[in-house]
């Protein structure tokens, strides 16, 4: 009787192992060789009466509270073939949190195919996911699945201008520097902006394609657009204009004097005109709105300094209290230098 009873609990426990699956443990195991071999019926997308190869892995994510130090790190997953010479089959991957779903059991719509071979999906971490993987017309393919963290130092830099800007938004909201400096920054890169888009008329490309080159630099960003246009518009514009090459530089000089000034002085006719009250002070629903657009914002930054939701949503929460304490504490210096 106690011999069934103990292969009773041995048989109980290998079934819940292959009920759990495959697993992976952040900071623990990072590799796994996977050799699908369930055999599954009815698999969304799949054509009736078709068996697909499956199998899952479990991937667990660590504590966050004894785990803060990877505030900004980022998990990345990746499925690749173990033998890229073979012919590769038909593979797709589901990355899910439902663990109510069946082994090949995702929506239609949440299935991947493998691209060249392989896949890559990035998580948080803290979190804990489910990767299923299906094959269709062959069951003998080795996979592997590995998880590596990656170290994210632009996320505690948003961080810390978050914490910085929330406690500054009362001060800037009120300051004329940020105003004027701000100001004159925009209206600088409005004019070289203007300048640009009414140069690329001259090039070869024409006027017509001259708008999109203007709003994909835009997007792209100026200063990709800036390195491989401007010196090409701005020796078209000169030959154009009948200029030898001795005066290249001096006329740069002289362009790049006259945009700066003039961008500055459309900063500077913004503040003043939409800005300022008659008694030269900051107008109390322009402070008021640049304040909470300044916190916005700030608050923004904040909540994409971590992968994982809940983690960001703390960071803001004590960065909204560090911010408060801050001000106060610099209020309470300033009076007491005042008095």
């Amino acid at each position: 009787m106690g011999t069934a009873l103990i292969l009773w609990f041995l048989y109980l426990s290998s079934c819940s192992v292959s009920a759990e699956g495959h697993s992976l443990v952040v900071a623990q195991s990072t590799t796994l060789q996977l050799s699908p071999g369930v055999l599954v019926e009815r698999s969304p997308g799949i054509k009736p009466g078709v068996k697909v190869v499956c199998e899952r892995v479990h991937i667990h994510g660590l504590p966050r509270l004894k785990n803060l130090r990877k505030f900004a790190h980022l998990l990345k997953v990746n499925v690749s073939h173990a033998n890229s010479s073979d012919r590769l089959p038909n593979v797709e991957v589901c990355f899910h949190r439902n663990a109510s779903l069946g082994i090949g059991m995702c929506p239609q719509g949440q299935w991947e195919r493998l691209t060249k071979g392989s896949w890559a999906r990035s998580m948080s971490p803290f979190d804990h996911k489910l990767l299923d993987v299906r094959i269709t017309g062959s069951s003998s393919a080795n996979f592997v699945i590995s998880i590596h963290e990656e170290f994210l130092l632009y996320r505690l830099i948003f961080l810390a201008l978050g914490i910085t800007m929330l406690t500054l938004a009362s001060f800037l909201s009120k300051s004329l520097v940020f105003y004027y400096s701000g100001a004159m920054a925009v209206g600088v890169a409005l004019v070289i902006l203007i300048i640009l888009f009414q140069g690329m008329k001259l090039l070869p490309t024409g006027r017509k394609s001259s708008l999109a080159v203007f709003l994909y630099s835009s997007l792209i960003g100026l200063g990709t657009f800036v390195l491989s246009y401007v010196p090409r518009l701005l020796r078209s514009i000169l030959v154009e204009m009948g200029v030898s090459e001795d005066m290249y530089n001096p006329l740069a000089v002289i362009v790049l004097f006259f945009i700066v000034v003039t961008g500055a002085w459309l900063g500077f006719w913004v503040v003043r005109k939409f800005v300022l009250t008659e008694d030269g002070s900051v107008d109390t629903g322009v402070s008021l709105f640049v304040a909470w657009s300044i916190r916005i914002f700030a608050s923004v930054m904040i909540l994409q300094s971590s992968v994982d939701p809940l983690l960001a949503a703390g960071a803001l929460v004590c960065g909204v209290i560090v911010s408060s304490i801050l001000r106060r504490v610099g209020r309470r210096r300033f009076m007491r230098h005042l008095y």
